[in-house]
């Protein structure tokens, strides 16, 4: 049996959960669509993988790949919206992985797909009746931390209403205590210059500032605890990362972040509002994290032993890695 799917090949979470699937066996097939703004990477796939440059996606190469294929997996989008039901005139089944506030709001959109997979137990609120089942991880990369030394933010490409929380960090920087060693790391710079910009007020001398890309093998290396105050995310890829290496992970203290990580140093939420995307989307509730806040729970943890939250994501890297929850991807995706 085999598994296709239409993705981007690029340094962001959408290229690397693509990848990932690949080289774990779960997809079998890839088209390749090409990105305008990022650097593209068709090396991370056979010489003779195609790539499409345009929408809507169809011609001899599009119509052979979806033939080729018994089920098609879309990762949040399908890029073009009619290409779904050109695959089930095919007798293609299709399968969407989706990131909920990013999809529209719309019975119509929601029957172009036989099966929702969900990455968190958020998103199976929006999609109900429908599995759960996180992105599998790699438990190799493990690595114990044993003292809060260093701790990392990774803005990455900053996301829509600043949701990793970087603004809050950086406001968060002036109530830090001296001994907290913090780096802060984007790599969309045009966008996190515009939060520099807005909060320029603040000093950032005491801390790290590290802009561009980074190499993803090297990304956790050197640090003890991931803080992201996140927003609204469901599932979000940079905090099963740092988890899975070994890292205490220091998020909001929201669901579904509380349904998989120890509640010791989450931060405590001020308050939640309602918000969306667009007016097509999905509503959600988004909590705001106080800088203070964000402060205290570093400053506390700072120094301090975090053996036990680094072995406990290790318990929840092996309950989740690719060899316990891929066959479970495969049976759902064909079933």
């Amino acid at each position: 049996m085999r598994i296709g799917t239409v993705c981007y090949a690029t340094d962001q979470g959408l290229g690397i959960l693509a990848k990932d699937w690949y080289d774990h066996h779960i997809i079998t097939d890839v088209l390749l669509f090409r990105h305008g703004a990022r650097k593209n990477h068709p090396e991370w796939y056979p010489p003779d993988t195609k790539m499409l440059v345009d929408r809507p996606f169809n011609g001899p190469d599009v119509d052979r790949f979806v033939r080729s294929v018994d089920a098609m997996v879309f990762f949040e989008t399908p890029f073009d919206w009619d290409f779904p039901a050109y695959c089930r005139e095919r007798g293609v089944r299709t399968v969407m992985v989706p990131m909920y506030e990013w999809f529209p709001d719309s019975q119509k959109h929601k029957d172009l797909f036989d099966k929702f997979i969900c990455p968190s137990a958020l998103d199976e609120r929006y999609f109900p009746g429908n599995p759960v089942i996180p992105p599998p991880v790699d438990p190799t990369k493990w690595n114990l931390r044993r003292f809060a030394r260093r701790f990392l933010h990774n803005a990455g490409n900053i996301g829509h209403r600043w949701h990793k929380g970087t603004e809050q960090i950086i406001q968060a920087v002036p109530h830090l205590d001296d001994h907290v060693d913090l780096t802060i790391r984007a790599q969309d710079t045009s966008e996190f210059r515009k939060i520099l910009r807005k909060n320029s007020d603040v000093d950032l001398s005491k801390v790290k500032v590290e802009l561009g890309n980074r190499d993803y093998a090297t990304l956790f290396t050197g640090f003890d605890v991931y803080v992201a105050p996140e927003k609204f995310n469901g599932l979000s890829l940079p905090l099963q990362e740092a988890a899975n290496h070994g890292l205490a992970v220091m998020a909001s203290d929201r669901f579904p972040v509380t349904t998989w990580l120890p509640r010791r140093c989450l931060i405590p939420v001020e308050r939640y509002h309602e918000a969306c995307i667009g007016r097509s989307y999905h509503k959600f509730w988004e909590a705001e994290v106080r800088p203070e806040e964000i402060a205290r729970c570093m400053n506390e943890l700072a120094g301090q032993d975090i053996t036990d939250l680094s072995v406990a994501n290790l318990l929840w890297s092996e309950e989740n890695s690719w060899r316990v929850v891929g066959p479970r991807l495969i049976k759902e995706i064909l079933s």
